[in-house]
């Protein structure tokens, strides 16, 4: 049983670097993909390699200490592993994480724009306030740390400068999320081109977030 799980996680999170890479949300070896295993141990795409390219013998598995337990000759752990790591530790709900370096989204936290503000009623249903971390640097605990005051209450955050993190039970679900920053991202940048931006009124965002917990809750 354990082993035609992973096995169909492998294929999943193949599937999932391909859709990243095509959707221009990484390029080259950027990225990484990753899902808890049912011994508590983290199967994640592998360093240096590009993540539209892969195939399932090339995935790691590693420990929650980042202890490398299982990969095919010449592969190794990604360096950002840390970032994962961290969420897996704070998060036993969480399944999968998805980081990525959509363009648009990374754009914004160059020029301070947040994406936190409760503007687009289908992004706070989907995905929650999106907050940004501080910068860290890359392949570094220091990239766990940015992140360990937004994590319990957020499924998804930009990373500043850097990229973007999502946080879900499946990685499918997590590459949909991704693709939902992404989206908004670029609603967000066209709007404050167009002129200042319209709040929505406390009652309707109220509205919003209790209809978010309620559906969080049927999850």
């Amino acid at each position: 049983m354990a082993a035609q799980f992973e096995a169909l996680l492998r294929e999943e999170i193949v599937t999932v670097g391909r859709r990243l890479y095509e959707r221009g949300l990484i390029v080259a070896g950027d990225g990484n993909i990753s899902a808890r295993l049912h011994d508590g141990s983290i199967l994640m795409t592998p360093a240096g390699l590009c993540k539209g390219e892969l195939t399932p013998e090339d995935l790691v598995v590693i420990s929650l200490e980042g202890e490398l337990l299982r990969a095919a000759p010449g592969r190794r752990q990604s360096t950002e592993q840390h970032l994962h790591l961290h969420v897996y530790r704070r998060r036993p709900d969480v399944q999968a994480c998805v980081h990525a370096h959509p363009p648009m989204a990374v754009a914004l936290t160059l020029v301070g724009i947040t994406m936190s503000e409760p503007v687009l009623p289908e992004a706070m249903l989907a995905l929650g306030p999106i907050p940004t971390a501080p910068y860290a640097r890359t392949g570094t605990v220091e990239m766990g740390d940015a992140i360990d005051h937004l994590v319990a209450d957020h499924d998804a955050m930009l990373l500043a400068r850097h990229g973007a993190l999502t946080l879900a039970r499946t990685p499918t679900a997590a590459y949909f999320q991704m693709e939902q920053i992404e989206h908004c991202a670029r609603i967000l940048h066209a709007a404050h081109l167009l002129g200042p931006l319209e709040p929505m009124p406390h009652e309707r965002i109220a509205e919003l977030y209790h209809l978010r917990a309620a559906l969080r809750m049927q999850n």
